[in-house]
């Protein structure tokens, strides 16, 4: 094995290898030896090699950036060129029923004759960039005495009112207002051409199946009338029974465009603009808007931009097959991903899988067979692939809402989502593995709670302490087993002191809503969390004119949640200090661990489900009185005490600029590979 990072050593030469990535396109392996069989030379050439290769990806990438082609253009191109190619097609069909050609006296012979060429040529034009003239011959081999018929496609292109790739491609651009250039017209040429197939493909399957070219038409409003009616005897209310209209704007609304329409027929979603509400009632949240949005986007990717009126169950397969070929953790986290279609997604993530499954089988080939195979940055294999249960029932529960909508406008082909959607029979004790006491230990004994070096180095030991969501949201989780989301969006006035004693008051705000109604509820402070100085640091950020207990987890756009900025710029980085963290444990195993305390001390089920917010079969009686807040402090003492070798120390408050509202990111050109 070769430790030199991009070099590997091959019969004792050494060589650079690495992944270049240009933009949302296929990426593409660098390899070249290096020449040498020397380590210490090799070492030396590899960062000058590594720093070259940046340099030139980062500057075609800016060039690519500036005159290249965006995929959402890309995919305004294919959509338009989709359309004009379909209209081309039944044309050229219909004028072989008037009148058959020279070549062919069979109608299904010339039409086989024009299709298998014109998708060959679009073929060349995907692969090559251009299509150079090629001779067509059509032999039926069951009849020897018919002639060979041999035609230039340039002949046969003209006779069929193709336009060249060319003048297609620069009708394209100037329809979506994008400025010719060299790239971009050579870009837009491959998607006029892939749209061409697509077209072709379309075509022939709608041959076969001459009823998948139209979205089922409603016939009970046609059946005659078992009695002869006169038109005069006949009310004017009668118009309000006719079959519905299967034209207009409902038969090409693609998919995204009836979310919206969706959001606009239902103010429970939150309207057309996510404002409108009803009297006591919340609208959806923009999570779940976006949570709606994107299996409609994912379905109008798979269908390539057709209407949803056209959606078939074989659509829905494919896109099961989709999900099934992501690899969930990391699909459209990335400002890249959520740039690309799922079609590059899916291909991206096959070549991970390819680079990781070749990683195995060369290990397995090495004389060392006992060790753990190490997989290249970025690998995957077969086994990390599909999306979670629960991801994707929300995906189909969601699309099942907007289509079963959608059918009471515009008819829709039969669509089985029991198909794809599976019961969870899993146990969510077992879901979640609590973490122990000596877990609880060693988290706490990590550098935000022991000394980081910096503010910017909270994960490297050092003498700074500091006083944010660091240091108490999992302080916090620990002793309280709240969520997530219900301790990231605490508001400080969700903070009481009743009778001499803290508590939370955990309830729906405007900044963030509760789970279920039995989430809201009352907590006490655990002795440490006030040995630990939560109450001093509540008082310095009343005193520092703050609402929000964790205010550096507050988006300026108003966009995500605090707890996914909390998970995704805190959290992960305290878990990969943490080697005994298993597939699922995170920082709502601290839930489990809170409940199973409790429970191996005697505590009640009403005590514990008061605790974690969750639903009894029972509503408590003085629920949050008295004697019963004095129970659930009772309750707090049988959660192990983790952090007794921690010192408080004066409350130390993060600087007025780092507790001010995250800004968006800008974007940037994504870094080669």
């Amino acid at each position: 094995m070769c430790s030199i990072q991009n070099v590997t050593r091959k019969e004792g030469t050494y060589y650079f290898r690495r992944l270049i990535r240009l933009g949302a396109d296929k990426p593409f392996r660098l390899r070249f030896s290096l020449k040498t069989t020397s380590r210490k030379r090799a070492a030396l050439l590899a960062p000058a090699m590594t720093l070259i290769c940046e340099r030139l990806a980062m500057n075609m990438t800016a060039k690519i950036a500036t005159d290249g082609l965006t995929s959402p253009q890309r995919a305004e191109i294919f959509r338009r060129q989709m359309l004009v190619e379909r209209d081309r097609l039944e044309v050229m069909h219909a004028q072989l029923h008037i009148l058959p050609p020279e070549d062919h006296e069979d109608i299904d012979q010339a039409l086989s004759l024009r299709l298998g060429a014109s998708e060959l040529a679009a073929m060349d034009g995907v692969t090559k960039g251009k299509v150079e003239d090629f001779l067509v011959a059509r032999i039926d081999p069951d009849a020897d005495d018919e002639p060979i018929v041999v035609m230039a496609w340039s002949d046969l292109a003209a006779s069929i009112a193709q336009e060249g790739a060319e003048d297609a491609a620069i009708a394209r651009l100037a329809e979506i207002g994008v400025e010719q250039s060299a790239l971009r017209e050579a870009m837009a040429r491959k998607v006029v051409n892939q749209a061409r197939a697509a077209a072709i493909q379309e075509f022939r399957t709608t041959l076969t199946n001459p009823g998948a070219a139209y979205a089922p038409v409603p016939v009970a409003g046609y059946e005659q009338l078992a009695q002869p009616t006169s038109y005069a005897a006949t009310p004017k209310t009668s118009q309000a029974q006719a079959a519905p209209v299967v034209a207009g704007p409902w038969a090409t609304m693609t998919p995204t465009e009836a979310v919206e329409k969706f959001f606009e027929h239902n103010p429970r979603t939150g309207g057309k603009d996510g404002t409108a509400r009803r009297k006591s009632g919340e609208p959806w949240t923009n999570k779940t808007r976006e949570q709606f949005k994107l299996p409609a986007l994912l379905l109008e990717q798979v269908m390539h931009g057709q209407p949803l009126a056209m959606v078939t169950h074989d659509h829905l397969v494919q896109l099961n097959t989709c999900f099934e070929n992501l690899h969930g953790p990391s699909f459209r986290k990335s400002p890249k991903h959520r740039e690309m279609t799922i079609w590059e997604i899916v291909a991206e993530t096959e070549e991970r899988v390819r680079r990781g499954e070749k990683a195995i089988a060369k290990a397995a080939k090495s004389k060392v067979q006992n060790e753990a195979v190490e997989l290249p940055a970025g690998a995957l294999t077969k086994d990390q692939l599909g999306l979670g249960l629960s991801t994707t029932n929300r995906h189909w529960g969601f699309l099942r809402q907007l289509t079963t909508w959608f059918a009471k406008h515009h008819p829709l082909s039969p669509l089985d989502y029991s198909a794809f959607i599976e019961n969870d029979d899993r146990d969510a004790r077992e879901q979640r593995d609590p973490y122990t006491e000596e877990q609880g230990r060693m988290l706490f004994n990590l550098p935000p709670w022991t000394g980081s070096k910096s503010l910017a180095r909270r994960m490297q030991p050092g003498d700074l302490l500091v006083h944010s969501a660091w240091y108490f949201v999992p302080l916090i989780g620990w002793y309280t087993g709240m969520r997530r989301e219900e301790i990231c969006g605490l508001m400080l006035d969700d903070i009481e002191v009743v009778d001499g004693h803290w508590q939370f008051n955990v309830r729906p705000t405007e900044i963030r809503r509760l789970k279920t109604i039995t989430s809201a509820r009352k907590l006490p402070f655990a002795s440490e969390l006030v040995r630990l100085g939560l109450p001093d640091y509540v008082k310095a950020l009343r005193a520092a004119g703050e609402t929000m207990l964790f205010p550096e987890l507050v988006a300026e756009s108003g966009k995500g949640t605090m707890g996914d900025a909390y998970y995704k710029n805190i959290w992960t980085k305290i878990a990969a200090a943490l080697p005994f963290l298993k597939t699922g444990q995170a920082t709502h195993s601290f839930r489990h661990t809170v409940i199973n305390s409790m429970k191996g001390e005697g505590f009640s089920a009403e005590i514990r489900a008061d605790f974690a917010g969750q639903k009894l079969s029972t509503e408590t009686e003085g629920r949050y009185s008295k004697a019963h807040m004095k129970l659930l402090r009772e309750a707090a003492k049988a959660i192990p005490n983790v952090t007794d070798h921690l010192e408080p120390f004066p409350v130390t408050l993060l600087p007025a600029r780092l507790r001010a509202p995250r800004k968006a990111r800008t974007s940037k050109q994504p870094k080669p590979a």
